[in-house]
């Protein structure tokens, strides 16, 4: 069993805010812990520095305490308007210090500029070659330190973004992690009304030597990536993406990922329709970097709105369908960097899952089922059951997975307690 306990105190106006326990990280100190396990650095997704207690409870995670300092917008002039932050953090149990800083611009009210700043340094512990032929060599007790700094300006028509880290490790050396995104909205005639079309271009790049936030080394790479979206009447969207991904510059990708993804309207009309498809999904995913060992991946994703007021429930009943497909592509395969399926492919695992959501009243139920087969190994079940209850004051929540159903299970209870005070 894992208990974790967190404590935290806000300012609401500024967002200002003292925590302690388990952390949640986003902006500039999340992209740079390890960027290939994130999403690509579009500027859309550009955070601002800030922490959170996190609410579930984590086996992995120290304790931490969080000081975070913001202040109010200051108007310096008519149309500019500014505000300033500063952060301290480390793990109660080690010194492991982490400060940040920056600067929040807002002009004209639709254009803002962010400037930010990150330091960390800690003395990381050894480590030892797991083979005689190990590509890790073993290492001594080392000093690191990391260095970073990052860019977004943006408005309702352009964004453009920036991160810039150096690393620096006693026996490891000095290298770099920076990455670029930049966002372009122009808005297409569409019937009456202007629809926004969303362009989005990124890269990002390390080298082999960086070592990243969280002072392990996950490899340097080149990725780029691009994105197309549109956003239609009632809440649609279609969007369209691909991510290229290789070992470094001038050097030939040999990781792809793929999505179609199509979130259908939802007018009031159609709200009231038994039933209603609500988002559809597709994506392809390719493996090359071992050559002699391609590995694909497809998956595809298929939500419906179940209408429930017939039998007297306002609620609708949210159903979500997915299924997955893994296997090794032949040797001619191996020229394309995207996932095809030739003559000499097999298959590895297939899997199919049902999910359940349904919210009523002040209690959100979630359940799931899956079901993988292999193809000359046993099935495999999975199963979840959860539920959060929100209040005034805060929220509760319970849940329960197998994921090998029925022999293993983990259970899971949090809560989170909110009390505000005028000050």
């Amino acid at each position: 069993m894992v208990t974790n306990y967190t404590c935290s105190l806000y300012h609401k106006t500024t967002g200002s805010r003292l925590l302690y326990g388990t952390l949640d990280e986003w902006g500039l100190s999340a992209r740079i812990r390890n960027p290939w396990i994130r999403s690509p650095p579009y500027a859309e997704n550009h955070m601002p520095l800030i922490a959170d207690v996190k609410t579930a409870a984590s086996a992995t995670k120290e304790d931490e305490a969080y000081l975070y300092l913001s202040s109010p917008y200051l108007e310096l002039f008519s149309k500019l308007k500014m505000r300033g932050f500063a952060s301290a953090q480390s793990e109660v149990d080690k010194y492991k210090p982490a400060f940040s800083g920056g600067l929040d611009f807002t002009i004209n009210k639709i254009n803002s500029l962010l400037i930010e700043t990150f330091y960390t340094g800690a003395t990381l512990p050894p480590t030892k070659s797991s083979s005689w032929f190990s590509a890790s060599p073993p290492l001594p007790e080392r000093e690191f330190r990391l260095f970073a700094a990052g860019l977004l300006f943006s408005n309702p028509a352009f964004s453009v973004s920036s991160d810039y880290a150096v690393s620096e490790t006693f026996a490891v050396g000095k290298d770099i992690y920076a990455n670029l995104g930049i966002s372009l909205s122009p808005s297409l005639p569409f019937g009456e009304k202007a629809r926004p079309l969303l362009i989005s271009l990124s890269a990002d790049s390390a080298g082999e030597r960086f070592v990243y936030r969280d002072g392990l080394d996950h490899g340097g790479g080149f990725r780029n990536a691009a994105k197309i979206e549109w956003k239609g009447r009632y809440s649609s969207l279609i969007k369209i993406n691909t991510v290229l991904r290789g070992n470094g510059l001038n050097e030939d990708f040999n990781r792809s990922s793929s999505g179609l993804y199509w979130r259908f309207p939802s007018s009031a009309a159609l709200r009231n329709n038994t039933l209603r498809l609500t988002r559809i999904s597709l994506s392809a995913d390719r493996n090359a970097v071992n050559p002699l060992k391609v590995k694909d991946s497809f998956s595809g994703n298929l939500g419906i709105s179940l209408n429930m007021r017939k039998i007297g429930i306002k609620s609708p009943l949210g159903i979500n369908f997915s299924g997955s497909v893994k296997g090794l592509a032949g040797a001619d395969s191996e020229a394309s960097i995207y996932p095809l399926l030739d003559k000499d492919w097999s298959w590895e695992s297939a899997g199919l899952n049902c999910e359940f959501l349904w919210s009523i009243g002040v209690f959100q139920l979630r359940s799931k089922t899956g079901y993988t087969f292999f193809p000359e190994k046993d099935e495999k079940w999975d199963f979840s059951l959860g539920t959060t209850f929100r209040f005034k004051h805060g929220r509760f929540s319970f849940k329960a997975v197998s994921p090998d159903f029925p022999e293993k299970w983990n259970w899971t209870v949090s809560w989170r307690t909110e009390i505000q005070r005028k000050l």
